[in-house]
């Protein structure tokens, strides 16, 4: 079932597997000034949500955000295959077979309608996540970049998360700073995105940040900008 976040803004929630067990998730879907759709970061989904997804409008393009949310896009595609798919570089081998136009460093794409700005987080080559803003709601959208989780199934993704810093509380995964490797351009990629208008975020994993989100998520991001330092050193 679709979950509405925002004006113009829902979500379909479905947690995902992974070796130590499954993670929270969740895809988001806007609606574009035109009246498009825009699916980022696509879950498995069934007929039901599909259905419910087109109730909403036609589904105009479908957005493959960073270089490890792309496991279920191919079957968007299917479902959806007038759809335009956007995708991180460097993503041609994972999403072999399916066509995709790369995401801009910063702006906007046409695909995506003139009120959803993409910023990607530069810097950490790896992850190559983009991240969006939806003017109208004034919602920020991640997938990876911040986590929000509260409450999982199992006590193996609970020590997971606890070690990656990122359990019971809006941080940032502690993989990041392995990860990037040019600390000054993830800083200047993080204040574009701290400048921006939003009062919520939603993530990909945990619940959707509201209230004080762009206070939270600064106090997250702080040590690209400067605050603790990168847990190893960039080679």
């Amino acid at each position: 079932m679709l979950r509405t976040i925002a004006e113009d803004v829902w979500a379909y929630e479905k947690d995902f597997r992974m070796p130590v067990g499954y993670l929270p998730a969740r895809a988001t879907v806007v609606r574009r000034a035109d009246g498009g759709i825009v699916l980022h970061s696509p879950l498995a989904f069934d007929d039901a949500t599909a259905r419910a997804i087109d109730a909403l409008g036609e589904v105009r393009a479908i957005v493959a955000p960073s270089r490890l949310h792309h496991v279920f896009v191919k079957a968007a595609t299917e479902r959806w295959p007038r759809a335009s798919v956007l995708g991180a570089p460097g993503l041609e081998k994972k999403l072999s077979g399916v066509p995709f136009a790369p995401l801009p460093r910063s702006g906007a794409a046409p695909a995506l309608g003139d009120d959803l700005a993409v910023r990607l987080v530069e810097g950490v080559p790896y992850i190559g996540e983009h991240v969006f803003l939806h003017a109208r709601s004034r919602t920020l959208i991640v997938t990876d970049l911040l986590f929000n989780v509260h409450e999982v199934r199992s006590f193996g993704m609970k020590v997971f998360l606890w070690l990656g810093g990122a359990w019971k509380r809006t941080a940032q995964d502690h993989v990041w700073r392995v990860l990037t490797r040019d600390r000054a351009a993830a800083a200047r990629s993080v204040a574009d995105v701290l400048a921006w208008d939003f009062e919520r975020v939603v993530v990909a994993h945990g619940d959707v940040i509201e209230g004080d989100a762009k206070d939270r998520a600064r106090r997250a991001l702080a040590w690209m900008g400067g605050g603790a330092a990168p847990l190893l050193p960039a080679t």
